[in-house]
């Protein structure tokens, strides 16, 4: 039996000397303008490698959004921070993450900047930025809780406003005291706060009332 041999060249593929080198000289470039803090041009040339180059490092996309971030442009920060938050890469992750909770923190919405800051510290619990921010909003966020609950609390232990029946009866009593009448003005108000619990805005004058009718029997 003849056998056909059959041989098989694997090629690599083709390096573009021209295309590496400008690939290079970009990188450097953007990298000088980031930390030079020339965050415009570095935004053009992160652009560049990516859009042009097709070079998508999620180092580079960090810096890029970075670059975005302390331009201003919130939306096209955002953007890229939301694509690096599933980086296959830790570090890179939860810096995505950090700043997406910075950026929710800005906004006021604290329940979803903790939620980041969390993710933050679960991709890297070394992250000592982002759990300062966990442990500041969950204290800020305890705190709001307890002022809801104590606001609460306060409205519901705070006097009904008084009808315009236990106005009417107040005025009475207001009359009764005048003529020293106190014990009478005690009883119209006690007996009309059975009929009307709005009576009991009024607890102070009545306590008073009170305190008086005492001070009468002794």
């Amino acid at each position: 039996m003849n056998w056909l041999l059959v041989s098989i060249f694997l090629f690599a593929p083709a390096i573009d000397p021209v295309k590496t080198a400008r690939i290079n000289r970009t990188k450097t470039e953007a990298r000088k303008a980031y930390t030079s803090g020339d965050y415009k041009t570095a935004v053009a040339k992160y652009r560049y490698l990516a859009d042009t180059l097709d070079v998508v490092e999620d180092e580079a996309m960090l810096n890029l959004a970075n670059a975005y971030y302390l331009l201003k442009d919130t939306a096209h920060a955002f953007t890229e921070y939301q694509a690096l938050a599933g980086s296959d890469k830790t570090e890179v992750r939860s810096k995505a993450q950090q700043q997406l909770g910075v950026m929710h923190h800005q906004k006021g919405q604290y329940e979803e900047a903790m939620a980041n800051f969390k993710a933050a510290l679960k991709a890297d619990p070394a992250n000592a930025d982002a759990r300062y921010n966990y442990e500041m909003i969950k204290r800020k966020l305890d705190e709001k809780k307890k002022e809801e609950e104590k606001k609460k609390n306060q409205d519901q232990n705070k006097p009904q406003e008084p009808s315009a029946y236990a106005k009417r009866l107040k005025a009475q009593a207001d009359a009764l005291a005048a003529r020293f009448q106190f014990r009478d003005a005690q009883t119209l108000m006690n007996e009309g706060a059975k009929k009307d619990p709005s009576v009991m805005y009024y607890k102070d004058f009545i306590d008073r009332l009170g305190e008086v009718v005492t001070i009468d029997k002794k």
